[in-house]
């Protein structure tokens, strides 16, 4: 009678460990969400502080600052991370039981120029529907965020040409405008074609993106769209942009206006 109870704690006790070594291996084709953030500001005069965080106990997160990837050797992100110039951030969450998450990448920029006084006209005005604060949001360091339909960051246009004239409330020597621009395929916001930048009817930069109409998966991102121009001292510039023509064919709006989404003009 003992012997058979010996084998049946050992019939038992092997079943409980393939389980164990059937369920870790299920758990680790489960994907981490993603870490979540929260910034101070990603637009900063000295410094921003940004807080990156995870909602599954015993998750490390990794991170890396440029555009190096993350590997299981990178850096533990262990506290608030304090910024005190431009930078763009990949943090990655890791877990021992879990299949590790898909990299989130943040990008903040440092300002030189605070600009907020300058006059700006818009043509055309951006859509009711995404108006924000109107033109004054171009300055007011105040940033967009992917979830557009639950911020009032951003200008919205669905049209094929905006022109936006600023009007510098001093004379700066200046050689880059940047954009802080929104794309979402999925919600028919596409990255512009081209972007002319203009000082008394000369082009003084531009910038033609070839991958406008080129499909992405990685869903709504926030960019910085920097166009370099001639190094001088400016009083005014005009910025023209230009979307596609139409809306890709692989796309479910194929050949309709597609949507252009800005929040910031920052020079330098």
């Amino acid at each position: 009678m003992k012997k058979i109870t010996y084998i049946l704690i050992f019939i038992v006790g092997f079943s409980c460990t393939k389980n164990k070594k059937q369920n870790y291996a299920q758990t680790k084709e489960i994907q981490l969400v993603p870490p979540n953030f929260t910034v101070d500001s990603i637009f900063f005069k000295n410094n921003t502080t940004i807080n990156f965080s995870s909602t599954l106990a015993n998750t490390t997160l990794k991170y890396s600052v440029g555009n190096s990837s993350i590997t299981h050797d990178s850096k533990i992100l262990e506290s608030p991370l304090k910024i005190e110039k431009s930078s763009t951030l990949a943090v990655k969450a890791f877990h021992t039981d879990y299949k590790e998450s898909e990299t989130v990448k943040l990008q903040v920029k440092k300002i030189k120029h605070n600009i907020s006084n300058a006059s700006i006209r818009i043509f055309p005005e951006p859509s009711g529907t995404y108006s924000a604060n109107g033109a004054a949001s171009l300055t007011d360091l105040k940033s967009g965020y992917p979830q557009f339909k639950k911020n009032n960051a951003w200008l919205g246009f669905n049209t094929k040409e905006i022109s936006i004239n600023v009007v510098l409330d001093k004379p700066l020597l200046l050689s880059k405008i940047t954009l802080h621009t929104l794309t979402s395929q999925g919600d028919w916001i596409f990255a512009p074609e081209q972007i002319s930048i203009k000082n008394n009817n000369k082009v003084i930069g531009e910038l033609v993106n070839k991958k406008a109409s080129k499909q992405s998966l990685s869903g709504a991102n926030v960019n910085f769209t920097e166009v370099p121009i001639t190094p001088k001292t400016y009083n005014e510039f005009t910025i023209v942009v230009k979307s596609l023509n139409g809306i890709p064919n692989w796309h479910s709006g194929a050949n309709s206006t597609p949507w252009f989404f800005i929040d910031e003009i920052i020079v330098e």
